[in-house]
C-alpha cells in the first residue's frame, strides 16, 4: 500500500483540519446540523481510510470519535465543551499518528486513555440541559437514519478533489516557475540582442513571444496561488484554546478566506499571524470583570479581515481591547536600552507604536504560556519584510489595536526599477517605490546633518544610495538629483542615485550562504544582457 502513502497522508491532515474547523464552530453553534454531520463524515472517512491502510490504531480512535458524534447525531447528547474538548484532543492525537507515519513509522501511540474517555462519555446536568437547544434532534425526535449506501454517497461527495482537479506536487510547481523565470531572462536577452540587428521581422517575432511569456507567467503564478484559508482555517482552533488557557472570552471573526496569494507567501504567515494573535489575546483584550468595568461586553472580539488593493493583500487583525499605551511604550524601550529619551522625544504616534517590534522588547509584568518574552514582534516584521511586504500599527488606548500585513500577490517574477549607483546598476521592487523625482540642487535645504527637500507640504530626508551600498561617491552632473521616493521603517525617504536606467520584469533567484547573511537585499536577478544585479529591499536597508 506504500503507493497510497502519500496520497493518505494528504487526504487524512485535510480531514483532519476539517474537523478541528467544525468542532470550533459547533462549540459556539451546537445546534448547527450542517457541522454536526460533517464531522461524522470526516470520522468516518478518516476511519475508513486508516483501516484500508493496515493503521489499525488510526481506525480505532476516528472510530470512537466517529460513535461520539453518532450519539449527537441522534440527540442522545448534545454538543458541548466537554465534547469539543474531547474532539479536539483526538483530532490532535491523530495528527500526531499522521507525522509519525509520513515520518516513515507505524503510527503507533498509546490510545488507551483516550479511547476509553471517548467511550465512557456520559452527560452532566450541564449536557443535558443542551438537549434542548432550538435545531437539535431530541431522543423524542430522533433524526431520519441513513442507509449505509447513502453515507457512502455523501462521503464520496465530500472528497476534495473532484474529476475536474488533480493533485500536484509543490516540487513540480516549483520547477514550473524557475523555468518560467528562465524563459522571462531569455527573452530580455532576445530584446538586447535585437536592438543590435535592426530586423522589423525579428522585432515582431520578439513581441509575440513576450506577450505569450507573460500569459505564461500569469497563468503559472495561477496555479501557485492559495487562498487565504489554507491558513485562516486552523486560526479559530488556536483562538479557542489561547481564550481557554488565559481565561477570556473571545468571538474571533475571518473574512475574505478566499483572497488568494502565492503559496511561498501563504506558508511563511503561519507564524506572524500566531505572534499577533498571541499578543492580542494576552495583551490586547482584558478578563470579563475588567471589561464590564470598562462598560464593553465581556466577550472580546478579534477579527482578522483580507482584501485586496490593485497588486497587493492587506491581512488586517484587529481586536477591541485596551489598546497600546503610548508613553508606557517608550519608557518600557528606555528601561531596557534600547532607545535614548532623546530619542524618544523625536518620535511620531507611528514611530512610537512600532517600537514594539524592537528585538527584546516586551511590556509583560510575567512571561507566560502564551506570550510576553519579547521574542514575537521583531519576528514578525522580519518575517514580512522578507516576503517583500510591510508591517503598520495603529492603536487606541481603551478602544483595542490594529496590525495591518500589507504583502505582494507573488515573489518569485517581479517588476523593478533599475538605477545606476556609481559603477553598479541596482533594482528596486516598483511596488516598493512610490515616485521617482528629479530635485534641483538650490532646493535642496538643511536640518542639522540631514538634507532634506520639500514634496508637496512634507519634508523628505535625502539619503544616499552610494552611502548604503558602502559606494564610491559620483559627482552630481548638472542642476538636478536623481532620486528614488521610498518608504522606509514608517518614514519616507528619498535615495540618491546616479541615474534612472528603467523598468523591467525579472526573475528573482535567493541568495545562498554566505551571500544570505547580508541585510537590505531581496535577492539577484540576470539581465537580457547576462548582467547580474542585486535587488534592494528598501525597507530592511536602513
Amino acid at each position: 500500500m506504500s503507493q497510497y502513502k502519500d496520497l493518505f497522508i494528504s487526504e487524512v491532515r485535510e480531514h483532519i483540519q476539517g474537523m478541528n474547523e467544525a468542532i470550533v464552530t459547533l462549540e459556539g453553534e451546537p445546534e448547527n446540523r450542517e457541522k454536526i454531520d460533517f464531522l461524522f463524515r470526516m470520522a468516518h472517512s478518516i476511519k475508513g481510510m486508516a483501516a484500508s491502510m493496515g493503521y489499525g490504531e488510526m481506525a480505532e480512535l476516528s472510530h470512537k470519535m466517529e460513535d461520539l458524534m453518532d450519539r449527537v447525531r441522534k440527540g442522545t447528547i448534545g454538543f458541548v465543551s466537554a465534547i469539543a474538548d474531547l474532539l479536539l484532543e483526538g483530532s490532535d492525537l491523530l495528527s500526531t499518528m499522521l507525522n509519525d507515519v509520513e515520518a516513515g513509522g507505524s503510527g503507533h501511540h498509546d490510545i488507551l486513555d483516550q479511547v476509553q474517555r471517548l467511550t465512557g462519555f456520559t452527560p452532566s446536568q450541564a449536557d443535558m440541559a443542551t438537549l434542548q437547544t432550538p435545531g437539535l434532534a431530541t431522543t423524542d425526535q430522533p433524526p431520519e437514519k441513513k442507509s449505509p449506501k447513502t453515507l457512502e454517497q455523501e462521503i464520496v461527495r465530500e472528497k476534495p478533489d473532484s474529476p475536474q482537479n488533480v493533485r500536484v506536487k509543490t516540487e513540480v510547481l516549483d520547477t514550473l516557475v524557475n523555468i518560467t523565470g528562465e524563459l522571462l531572462t531569455h527573452k530580455n536577452r532576445m530584446i538586447a540582442l535585437s536592438r543590435d540587428v535592426k530586423s522589423p521581422a525579428l522585432t515582431e517575432a520578439i513581441s509575440d513571444l513576450s506577450h505569450l511569456v507573460r500569459e505564461l507567467h500569469d497563468e503559472v503564478l495561477k496555479v501557485r496561488l492559495m487562498p487565504f484559508a489554507t491558513v485562516a482555517n486552523r486560526l479559530p482552533r488556536i483562538v479557542r484554546d489561547l481564550a481557554k488557557k488565559s481565561g477570556k472570552e473571545i468571538l474571533f471573526e475571518v473574512s475574505g478566506k478566499e483572497i488568494e496569494l502565492d503559496r511561498g507567501i501563504v506558508e511563511e504567515l503561519s507564524d506572524p499571524l500566531l505572534h499577533i494573535l498571541r499578543n492580542a489575546v494576552d495583551h490586547g483584550l482584558e478578563i470579563p470583570a475588567d471589561r464590564i468595568a470598562a462598560g464593553k461586553k465581556p466577550e472580546g472580539t478579534i477579527s482578522v479581515d483580507v482584501h485586496r488593493e490593485k497588486d497587493r493583500v492587506l491581512i488586517t487583525i484587529s481586536d477591541d481591547g485596551k489598546g497600546m499605551d503610548p508613553q508606557r511604550l517608550v519608557a518600557a524601550a528606555v528601561e531596557k536600552g534600547l532607545l535614548r529619551r532623546e530619542e524618544a522625544n523625536l518620535l511620531s504616534p507611528q514611530q512610537v507604536l512600532m517600537l514594539v517590534c524592537l528585538p527584546g522588547f516586551s511590556t509583560a509584568a510575567e512571561i507566560t504560556d502564551v506570550s510576553g518574552r519579547g521574542v514575537g514582534m521583531d519576528a514578525v516584521r522580519a518575517t514580512v519584510q522578507a516576503i517583500g511586504g510591510n508591517l503598520s500599527i495603529e492603536s487606541t488606548p481603551g478602544k483595542g489595536s490594529c496590525f495591518t500585513l500589507s504583502l505582494p500577490l507573488t515573489i518569485s517574477i517581479i517588476q523593478i526599477l533599475l538605477v545606476a549607483c556609481s559603477s553598479m546598476v541596482v533594482g528596486l521592487p516598483v511596488t516598493k517605490v512610490l515616485r521617482t523625482v528629479d530635485i534641483r540642487k538650490d532646493s535642496v535645504l538643511s536640518r542639522g546633518k540631514r538634507k532634506v527637500f520639500r514634496l508637496g507640504d512634507e519634508e523628505i530626508p535625502l539619503v544616499s544610495l552610494h552611502r548604503l551600498l558602502d559606494l564610491p561617491f559620483s559627482t552630481i552632473k548638472g542642476e538636478s538629483i536623481p532620486a528614488v521616493v521610498v518608504e522606509i521603517s514608517e518614514r519616507t525617504v528619498a535615495l540618491v542615485v546616479d541615474r534612472f536606467v528603467g523598468q523591467q520584469d525579472v526573475f528573482v533567484k535567493p541568495f545562498g550562504s554566505p551571500l544570505n547573511r547580508m541585510k537590505g537585499f531581496f535577492g539577484g536577478a540576470i539581465l537580457g544582457d547576462g548582467q547580474v544585479i542585486f535587488i534592494i529591499d528598501p525597507g530592511n536597508l536602513l
